[in-house]
């Protein structure tokens, strides 16, 4: 209806004849195009880009020329359409088939739509004092996933076992952090923090950050 309907109603206001059927759908066609655009630099300027703008303005347009269209007493009639071709039953089976695979498609995709869930994960990061403070860093848990989920987390410095956090408990949607002092020193140090899943101590993440020096 997009696509045809608009355009035709503009070519009946603006009178533009066409002596074939095929012409005059691809010149609604057109019209129809230019129509829509016309329409997104008007609904853009008007703040307006959504389907009820949208909705609003081809229904504004069809309207505005139909009544344009109706006014005219110089309309030019409409080229003839060619006459209907004989249908076999073959092509009526296979015009069939084709609705049945398209509708059996459109089914699966709303089954596998409804039924689809963005994938989860789990932030980790370790980063610098976020006041900028020299010997102190942070790290940090994100949970993005569906269930809560328990975590330990090992913290290296420079190869060096750090410290350990044991069964951090994170729920769905919930953030852990906490900022660690590091003794400083006057070359940079390297500290590095594994996350594991404690019920088949898996390695999950693996995050580094250099220490700031003094």
């Amino acid at each position: 209806m997009v696509l045809l309907v608009p355009g035709h109603t503009v070519l009946r206001a603006i009178g533009i004849r066409t002596t074939s059927a095929l012409q005059h759908l691809v010149y609604a066609v057109g019209a129809s195009f230019a129509a829509g655009i016309a329409g997104g630099f008007a609904l853009n300027a008007a703040g307006l880009l959504t389907p009820l703008g949208w909705a609003l303005w081809f229904w504004a347009v069809t309207a505005a020329a139909a009544v344009v269209a109706a006014g005219r007493c110089d309309t030019p009639d409409l080229p003839a359409w060619p006459a209907p071709a004989r249908v076999r039953l073959w092509q009526v089976a296979a015009l069939m088939l084709a609705v049945l695979v398209a509708t059996g498609a459109y089914a699966l995709a709303v089954r596998d739509e409804a039924a689809y869930r963005e994938f989860k994960y789990i932030a980790f990061w370790l980063l610098p004092s976020a006041s900028g403070q020299s010997g102190r860093i942070t790290v940090g848990i994100r949970s993005a996933e569906t269930r809560p989920q328990r975590f330990d987390v090992e913290i290296t410095l420079d190869g060096q076992p750090f410290a350990v956090f044991r069964s951090i408990a994170v729920p769905p949607g919930h953030t852990w952090t906490r900022e660690i002092s590091v003794s400083a020193l006057a070359t940079r140090q390297t500290a590095e923090a594994r996350l594991y899943r404690p019920k088949d101590n898996r390695l999950y993440r693996s995050v580094s950050t250099l220490v700031p020096r003094i």
